[in-house]
């Protein structure tokens, strides 16, 4: 390990420029604030790891990722209120499988977009999640204005919860379970860039809400 830090007030356990490393068999219990933080981490492995924090909690995001590459998440549990896992610039080559989120705000990429430096974020892989929204909650698998390439979600069960995607080469498979919103998923394309290579595979998420109907693509 090159080197770990801990940031008082901003998250439990902080690591920058870390190589070769993991973390496994812990829990993080009722943090303060965000709990993970990644920043130029390359090769890291988190496993059977535990994350949570009480429903009211102000900001707990589970784990975030910057400018990082070849991770790889299994066998974790996250339920934190906010993002579980929050994927933001520069990252590569993140593999992450096995995990349930919730309640919570789920998976996220980004917010992207928003600064000039920012760094494109390509081949991610979300495989065999259980999802659980809370059903007041508008947040799901997003992102936004900078390229995101290379990016499958497979096998994800959904629980309360409504999808917003905005992203470039896009592969959605076997995503199920229920939502809150009629609208299930929300594609929302650039007006200055245009989607291309977006394939969607065995979708069926069932409206369960109070709105009348059966549930909706945008």
């Amino acid at each position: 390990m090159d080197l770990m830090t801990c940031v008082i007030n901003r998250q439990i356990l902080g690591f920058a420029f870390v190589n070769n490393s993991r973390i496994n068999g812990i829990t993080s219990l009722n943090s303060k604030v965000g709990h993970f933080d990644f920043f130029f981490v390359h090769h890291f492995n988190v496993s059977d790891v535990t994350i949570t924090a009480p429903g009211d909690s102000p900001n707990t995001d589970g784990i975030k990722f910057g400018f990082s590459s070849n991770i790889h998440i299994s066998n974790t549990l996250i339920g934190t209120r906010h993002d579980c896992i929050a994927t933001l610039s520069g990252n590569t080559n993140m593999d992450i499988s096995n995990v349930k989120c919730g309640p919570g705000h789920g998976l996220s990429v980004g917010s992207l977009g928003k600064n000039q430096d920012e760094k494109d974020v390509t081949d991610l892989t979300f495989r065999d999640i259980h999802n659980r929204w809370y059903s007041n909650q508008d947040l799901g698998i997003s992102a936004s204005k900078i390229i995101v390439s290379d990016f499958v979600l497979e096998n994800i069960q959904m629980i309360n919860g409504v999808s917003h995607v905005q992203i470039q080469d896009l592969k959605l498979k076997n995503i199920y379970g229920t939502s809150m919103n009629k609208v299930v998923v929300n594609l929302q394309c650039s007006k200055s860039i245009p989607w291309k290579n977006v394939e969607l595979i065995n979708i069926n998420i069932e409206h369960n809400g109070v709105d009348d109907g059966p549930s909706t693509a945008v």
